[in-house]
């Protein structure tokens, strides 16, 4: 595979294509703060990683480059930012997470219910633990979801805003409700085999024709992830599991670089979708290199002339890494 990969980008033009794309300037998000989650706002409080972003802000970078897309796919979805921007909008959803935790933030951000947060609410406060809420990660809960929502609001206790299950309650009475096709699976999405079984089984992924990428990769190994006590993480596990969502294989061996994950999704999800429209934020890594053209070369390695309108859009945003990007492109079958 890397031999094919050298041997395309060896082309002549291909390499020269990437390396020669210039910034655009851009016009979204219009500051930090409309790029960061809003504490204040429903679903954004629930819980939040510290580099997600802003769902309203995803909705306004959606409808400027892919107003027409009928799926809305995010294969590192995270603490589930998309899951809620595609709920706000109507739109269908297809996340993946490998973190057994943020799965659930994504699964309860993507299909919970006034009903589930009932129930979460019936299993009582949340203290900073999670055995205030073990009935509602029960087996026998008379819903799925709830566990899912359990698992969120005892993550969020050990954040600046901790959420009790009557916020979520509140939240979800006067935001839309789920997409019925909402699917969020726990696994690596780097991995081929998983998309190809999850696309032999009825949902969004097999019904989709011009679906939208949008994926926040890893910036570094220091990109934050949840604190979370190995209990809580054994109840995320348990649960995913209980609500047959668990597709994960085994953790990679090693942190690839930001370009080799955004190329690697980026294919798995073009191999099964007929027209594909990626949005790619970037932020310079840990050691300040910019892998914006290499994931560019990356793209048209795999892809070659499926992959077409390139770009790299660059705001006004900076934050402590440096410039805030997007690497989008379109891709054809």
């Amino acid at each position: 595979m890397e031999t094919r990969r050298r041997a395309l980008i060896s082309e002549p033009g291909r390499a020269e294509r990437a390396r020669d794309l210039q910034p655009c300037v851009y016009q979204w998000p219009e500051s930090l703060e409309a790029y960061l989650p809003d504490p204040t706002e429903p679903g954004d409080r629930w819980y939040q990683a510290g580099n997600a972003s802003n769902p309203r802000t995803t909705l306004k970078i959606l409808d400027d480059l892919c107003p027409a897309a009928d799926l809305l796919i995010d294969p590192l979805c995270g603490s589930g930012s998309s899951a809620w921007a595609a709920r706000l909008r109507g739109l269908p959803f297809f996340g993946v997470e490998l973190d057994p935790v943020l799965a659930c933030v994504s699964v309860a951000k993507a299909r919970a219910s006034v009903r589930d947060a009932e129930l979460l609410v019936e299993a009582g406060r949340v203290e900073g633990t999670a055995e205030p809420i073990c009935s509602a990660r029960a087996p026998d809960s008379p819903s799925p979801i709830a566990p899912c929502l359990a698992v969120t609001a005892t993550l969020s206790q050990g954040t600046e805003h901790p959420t009790q299950p009557s916020v979520i309650l509140e939240d979800l009475a006067v935001s839309p409700s789920p997409h019925e096709l909402n699917t969020v699976v726990w696994a690596d999405a780097t991995d081929e085999g998983v998309w190809a079984d999850l696309y032999a089984q009825p949902g969004p992924l097999a019904q989709a024709r011009h679906a939208v990428i949008y994926a926040s990769p890893p910036f570094g190994l220091r990109s934050p992830r949840p604190r979370a006590s190995l209990g809580l993480y054994g109840a995320a596990v348990r649960t995913l599991t209980a609500v047959g969502v668990a597709h994960a294989r085994s953790r990679p061996a090693e942190f690839p670089a930001y370009e080799e994950i955004a190329a690697s999704v980026v294919g798995n999800v073009a191999r099964l979708v007929p027209r594909v429209t990626v949005v790619l934020e970037h932020e310079p890594a840990d050691d300040g290199q910019d892998a914006r053209r290499l994931t560019a070369e990356r793209l048209l390695a795999d892809l070659g002339h499926r992959v077409g309108r390139l770009r790299i859009l660059e705001s006004a945003v900076r934050s402590g890494r440096g410039a805030f990007s997007l690497i989008t492109c379109e891709i054809q079958a």
